[in-house]
Formats: structure tokens, C-alpha cells, sequence
């Protein structure tokens, strides 16, 4: 039987034997580049040599998946060294030890203020549930206020449809039912001592299951994780917790925050439940669309957001990188991973954001700066805008977004966020950060199931740290050039720009608004069959209508500016249907 133990150590001597004759450093190190250079064919014969350089066991599948994946990051390596790159150009990642020496000194900031509602209660409650659950911010809290409703009733709603519905969406990973209805017996109690504690006190939200919440379980989606208790509690959850807001449920994402399917199975989109929901905010995004929460927390590092509220059409806020405490969040790449709300109306993501922005002293990349947003109370005018069109090609909602914004008299200016910096070959970033996080893990128990990660991790210890260091050093150039294009203009609409963006920590905002449609396979229906026509295993396909997505993408901190255009658009062409036919 093989000894891994054993094995180790006679690496670990025998690289210590090379770097003492000289051959583990620079010159043999020089000499495999030179072999690469010469081929770039990496075959798995060639993994198999080099897997104890990298301390790895690999399977015979595992080597020719690995070979494959080292081959595309060669490749993505010489596309970097073919950039010219002065010695001054520092990486991305700026050391600042001061960070670290007293994390509980570091400054937490205040959190920015949550703007009161404007408007008032509907003069009456309404009859159906349906129509409380898909209900804004402002019209649950008006009738909260208002004494027409209360936080317990609303969120016997929402616990009702969760679990009517869970079965169809495949999306709850803990229902917190009864800490749920004492939150929201808490919240009434306060609520009738006068004693509120703001806009978000008793309405109802779901947490992406990577936000710790002692002591319940924080399963990350994965199959190895699945009973993990975490000691602390999520920055995120303590602010909306210190608003008033109620916890219903911990929802899911894909396993390890990449894709739709966690170990539970695999999450749908409520306008199509053949189709998964996207993710890896994939119950965060799901739920909201199917009106089980009044709004919900998820997060992106490379499109968790932006592409399940784009598949579930609804809205979700990716605030600049540094906005949002990650503290207590499930690391995947700490150099890109970002925190934000998803919800059914624009105006609630301003208020949720309020609740959750700035700093915390607990996690050190946060900025200070100022959210100064409050939903309007009289029309925006767009007619001072400058709207950003790039030369990507446009949804047909994004088309009818920029004619309706020209009509209104905003300026449109051609954006160009092209660049030669080859930014898919920093894409690897993210997978290195990734395997670092959970490298012990993995090496423990190499077999588990991390969902799409298993290779991922697998092929990392392969990367080399001066191509790591050299992509994040092209990065800082990426991000000052990008900075500069995009202040150029108010927002740009619909560009294709979310590995950009990602790399460079620029917010995007994606907005549900006007009308599309989309294919859905159906099975014919026993009607159908009994009225005379041919049976046939092939599903018919049929035309849908659902809500129509446009993404926004601005400058740094410019948050504000995206709520204040997406609003516009979605009160301007509001979203039709709202409510998916299988949910109302």
C-alpha cells in the first residue's frame, strides 16, 4: 500500500537536497521554463513526473484533467509575460501590515444611515398573501407602521410559502422557523413601544449559506461541510439583526459558491423550473423571485450575483469591492469576493445596502466612504446623464433601456472597455485564491466532492507564484485603466464585462424592468392527447413572457448613481409580469 506519510517526507528531503546543490533554485527552475517554452503539449505522462514537485497524487483522470488545465494556464502565462511591464508597477494587493498588528483597534467606521420611507399605507390590506409577499420595502413597512399588518403575520407568509414551494425550487438548506417568529414577535413588541428600529425592522430576509449565524449550521452548498457550526456570526447578518430584519431561512448556493447545484440538488429558476436558477447565489436569487422573502443576501466573486438575478429576473446590487464586510462570510478569493443585496424592487437594495455598508474593523479591505442614497420623492431627471454604450451586443431589454434613457434626453457616449491587457489569462486568480483557502481540506480528503472545484484544486499547486504575482501586478494597471473609461460617464449599460469588473472591483447593479420572453419546454398535456393530437415524448416548446434585465456598471463607489438610474428605469418601464405564474 502506498505510505502518503512516508512519501512526503522523502520529498521534502529531496528537496531540500536540491536546493542545497542549487538545482531548486533559479537555474533549475529556468531550465524547466525552457522545456516548457520548447512545448507546450503537456501531456498527463509529463503531470505524472512533475505531481511530487507540486505534493500531489492524482488519479489517471485526474492527470489528464490536470494536463489540460496546465496547458490552457501556460499558455495564459505567455500572454502575460508578453506585456511589457515596468519594475514600478506594484501588485494589486497592497501590503499593509498596519492592518493586522491590532485588528480590533482598526477603525469600524459608522454604518451608513438608512433613509426613512416615504409615502404612506394603502388604505387597505390586501386580501390575497401573494400580494404582501411580493410587496416592496416601503408598502410592507407603511402597513407594518400603520398597524394593518404585523411582522409575525408577515412572516407566517413567508414561512408558509417556503415551505409550499421549497419542493419546486429546491433551494432551503435550514429553516429557521422558530427564531424566525420570535424575531418577529420582538419586532411587534418594539413596534407598539414606539421603539422601531427603522425602515427594515420585521421585514423578512433569506441568507446566502455562507454567512456564519451561530449556532446554526453554515454548510457553504458543499457535501464535506454539510454539519459544519461556525463560532461566529457574519457582520452582514449582526447589522441587518441590530435593524430589526428577520432571518427566515439559510438558502442555498452551489457547492463552494460556483453554480446552482449543492448537495441538497440543484436550485430553479421560479419563471422556468426545468432551468437551474444560476448561481451561486442561486436560493438567494430564487427565493426573492418567488416572492419567499421580502429580500435576500448574496455574493459574487465572478458573476454570483449579476447571473442568477439575471436568470430570476430580478435585481441585485455587486457594491464595489471593500464596501461590505466579508467577516464571518465563506472566503473563496479574498481579492475579489463582494457582498450585496438581492431584492424584487430597486429601492430596497438602497435601503438593504444602508444597513450592511462600511467598515467593521474586522475585515481589513473595507473602505469609509459615503452611501448617501434616498429613494426619490419627486421624477429623476436623466436629462444630465451620460450613459456609456459599448460595442457589446445588447439583450433586447438593454436596447429598449438606452432608447427610452436617449428619449428622455440623456446624452449616450460611446464607452470602449476593451484593453490589450489579456485579462482572461488573470482569470486564474480567483482558482488560486480559491485552492489556497481550502488547500487543507482538499488534501485531506482529495476524494470529496467540492461540487466544480475538485479539478480546480487539483491543478492550482501547478501554478507558479511569479505568474500570480505578475497577473495582479497587470491587474493594478487594469483597474486604473478601467477607472479612468468609466468616469468618463454616469453608468454604462450592458456591457460584457463581468470578469472585468470582477478583477477590478467596480460595483454593477442589474435591473428588472419592462418585458421579454423567453422558450420553455413543456410536456404536452393530457388534453392535448385527448383532443385528438399525435402523442409525441418531445416536449412543445412555448413562448413565455417574464421580465425583461438590464445590467448597469459605474465607477468606484458610485453605488448611488446606479440605484438612481435603475429606479428610473424600472418605474419608467416597470417590470412585467412580476409574479411567476407557478407562485402566485
Amino acid at each position: 500500500m502506498f505510505d502518503r506519510a512516508a512519501s512526503q517526507v522523502s520529498r521534502r528531503q529531496l528537496l531540500s537536497a536540491l536546493a542545497a546543490t542549487g538545482i531548486g533554485g533559479a537555474t533549475f527552475h529556468r531550465a524547466l521554463a525552457g522545456q516548457t517554452e520548447s512545448a507546450l503539449d503537456v501531456t498527463p505522462e509529463m503531470i505524472e513526473s512533475a505531481a511530487w514537485i507540486a505534493d500531489v497524487e492524482l488519479d489517471d483522470d485526474e492527470k489528464q484533467q490536470v494536463a489540460s488545465a496546465v496547458e490552457r494556464h501556460l499558455k495564459a502565462s505567455r500572454r502575460l509575460r508578453a506585456v511589457e511591464l515596468d519594475v514600478s508597477v506594484s501588485p494589486s494587493q497592497v501590503f499593509r501590515p498596519d492592518l493586522f498588528y491590532a485588528p480590533g483597534d482598526q477603525d469600524d467606521g459608522q454604518p451608513a444611515v438608512i433613509p426613512p420611507i416615504p409615502g404612506r399605507a394603502p388604505d387597505d390590506l390586501p386580501t390575497n398573501p401573494a400580494e404582501i409577499a411580493f410587496a416592496s420595502i416601503a408598502t410592507q413597512a407603511h402597513l407594518l407602521a400603520a398597524g394593518k399588518l404585523t411582522s409575525r403575520q408577515l412572516t407566517e407568509i413567508y414561512l408558509e410559502r417556503l415551505n409550499r414551494f421549497d419542493n419546486k425550487l429546491q433551494l432551503i438548506v435550514t429553516l429557521l422557523e422558530t427564531d424566525a417568529l420570535a424575531q418577529a414577535t420582538a419586532s411587534d413588541q418594539r413596534r407598539a413601544n414606539g421603539n422601531t428600529l427603522g425602515p427594515l425592522d420585521g421585514i423578512p430576509w433569506l441568507a446566502k449559506d455562507l454567512l456564519a449565524m451561530a449556532p446554526h449550521k453554515t454548510t457553504w452548498g458543499a457535501e464535506p461541510f454539510q454539519d459544519q457550526v461556525r463560532d461566529e456570526t457574519a457582520t452582514v447578518a449582526s447589522r441587518l439583526a441590530a435593524n430589526g430584519a428577520v432571518c427566515l431561512a439559510k438558502v442555498s448556493l452551489g457547492a463552494l459558491a460556483w453554480g446552482d447545484v449543492w448537495f441538497g440538488g440543484k436550485t430553479r429558476n421560479p419563471w422556468n423550473t426545468q432551468q437551474g436558477s444560476s448561481g451561486s447565489s442561486a436560493g438567494s436569487a430564487a427565493g426573492v423571485a418567488a416572492g419567499l422573502a421580502t429580500f435576500a443576501i448574496g455574493s459574487e466573486t465572478l458573476g454570483s450575483i449579476v447571473s442568477p438575478t439575471r436568470r430570476c429576473r430580478t435585481n441585485g446590487l455587486r457594491g464595489t469591492f471593500g464596501r461590505v464586510s466579508r467577516y464571518g462570510c465563506m472566503p473563496l478569493a479574498w481579492s475579489m469576493d463582494k457582498i450585496g443585496p438581492i431584492a424584487r424592487h430597486i429601492d430596497d437594495l438602497g435601503y438593504v445596502f444602508a444597513a450592511i455598508a462600511g467598515p467593521d474593523g474586522l475585515d481589513p479591505t473595507l473602505v469609509d466612504r459615503p452611501f448617501d442614497w434616498k429613494p426619490e420623492s419627486k421624477p429623476f431627471d436623466v436629462s444630465q446623464l451620460k450613459i456609456g454604450v459599448t460595442k457589446d451586443r445588447k439583450s433586447a431589454s438593454e436596447r429598449a433601456a438606452i432608447q427610452l434613457l436617449e428619449d428622455a434626453g440623456a446624452t449616450l457616449v460611446d464607452i470602449d472597455l476593451s484593453t490589450e491587457l489579456p485579462v482572461s489569462s488573470m482569470s486564474f486568480i480567483l482558482g488560486a485564491e480559491a485552492a489556497s483557502a481550502f488547500e487543507n481540506r482538499y488534501r485531506d480528503e482529495p476524494s470529496a466532492n467540492y461540487g466544480l472545484w475538485n479539478n480546480e484544486f487539483a491543478t492550482a499547486p501547478f501554478y507558479s507564484a511569479l505568474t500570480y504575482i505578475r497577473a495582479n501586478r497587470l491587474r493594478s494597471q487594469l483597474i486604473s485603466s478601467t477607472e479612468t473609461e468609466l468616469r468618463k460617464v454616469d453608468c454604462v449599460i450592458g456591457a460584457n464585462d463581468l470578469l472585468l469588473t470582477n478583477l477590478t472591483g467596480h460595483p454593477s447593479l442589474v435591473v428588472s424592468c419592462d418585458t421579454d420572453e423567453i422558450s420553455v419546454r413543456e410536456p404536452q398535456s393530457a388534453d392535448a392527447e385527448s383532443e385528438g393530437s399525435e402523442s409525441s415524448d418531445e416536449p412543445q416548446v412555448i413562448r413565455r413572457k417574464v421580465p425583461g434585465v438590464v445590467k448597469l456598471t459605474a465607477a468606484a463607489y458610485q453605488e448611488q448613481r446606479l440605484l438612481e438610474v435603475g429606479a428610473w428605469l424600472q418605474n419608467t418601464a416597470p417590470p412585467t409580469p412580476l409574479v411567476p405564474d407557478e407562485f402566485a
